[in-house]
């Protein structure tokens, strides 16, 4: 999924695909998964980890 959202911007807008990037590595999913069930109070998890949602998002703000 987030192929086809960087092949679309790598030509147009390289710093906006550097800074993405850079998140990626800075944020993975593990850790954001891990963060999740540290902090997590009545949420859980149903068919979309949480790391899953965030990426979503991600790519659409």
């Amino acid at each position: 999924m987030w192929d086809a959202v960087l092949a679309r911007f790598e030509r147009q807008a390289p710093a906006s695909v550097m800074a993405r990037l850079a998140l990626e590595r800075a944020m993975p999913a593990t850790w954001i998964d891990e963060v999740f069930e540290t902090h997590r109070q009545r949420q859980y998890p149903r068919e979309l980890l949480f790391s899953t949602v965030v990426e979503l998002m991600s790519l659409v703000s």
